[in-house]
C-alpha cells in the first residue's frame, strides 16, 4: 500500500513539473511592448488607448490603457509583425511603423508615441428637463 502511494505521489510530481516547464517554454517566445504616450508639449496623455493590430490584416490583436503617466505595457505578444495604434478623445489617432516581435527570450520593444492635440474639437452635452404635471403637484404639497 505504501509503495502505491509513493508511486502516485511521484507520478503527480512528474506531471506537475512537466506542466510547469511547458508553461515556461511557451512564455519564452512571447514579447513585451511598452512605452509612453505624450502630447506635443511632452506631457503625458492620461488613459489613452494603445492597440496592437496585425500588420497584414489590420485586425485587433490586443491592447492596453495608459496610466496617468501615459505609460502602457502590452505583455505576452506572440512573435509577428504589428502596428501600434494610439487614440484618445481630443487627439489625432496615431499609428506607428511596423513593430517586429521575434522568437527570442524576453524581448522588450519600447515605442514612445507623440500625439497631436486637435484644437477646437470639443464635445458639449446639454440636457434640458421639462416640467410635468406630477412635478407641479409635488411642488405644491
Amino acid at each position: 500500500m505504501k509503495t502505491m502511494k509513493n508511486f502516485q505521489f511521484k507520478r503527480v510530481l512528474v506531471l506537475s513539473g512537466m506542466a510547469f516547464f511547458s508553461f515556461l517554454l511557451y512564455a519564452e517566445d512571447s514579447g513585451v511592448i511598452k512605452g509612453r504616450v505624450t502630447d506635443d508639449n511632452n506631457q503625458p496623455v492620461e488613459y489613452a488607448t494603445a492597440v496592437l493590430k496585425n500588420s497584414t490584416t489590420n485586425k485587433f490583436v490586443t491592447g492596453a490603457v495608459c496610466n496617468r503617466n501615459g505609460e502602457y505595457i502590452i505583455e505576452n505578444v506572440e512573435p509577428g509583425e504589428y502596428i501600434l495604434s494610439t487614440d484618445m478623445i481630443g487627439y489625432g489617432k496615431k499609428e506607428t511603423k511596423e513593430l517586429v516581435i521575434e522568437k527570442k527570450q524576453n524581448q522588450v520593444v519600447e515605442e514612445n508615441v507623440v500625439m497631436n492635440e486637435i484644437p477646437g474639437k470639443s464635445i458639449v452635452v446639454v440636457a434640458k428637463r421639462t416640467s410635468s404635471e406630477t412635478d407641479l403637484d409635488t411642488a405644491e404639497r
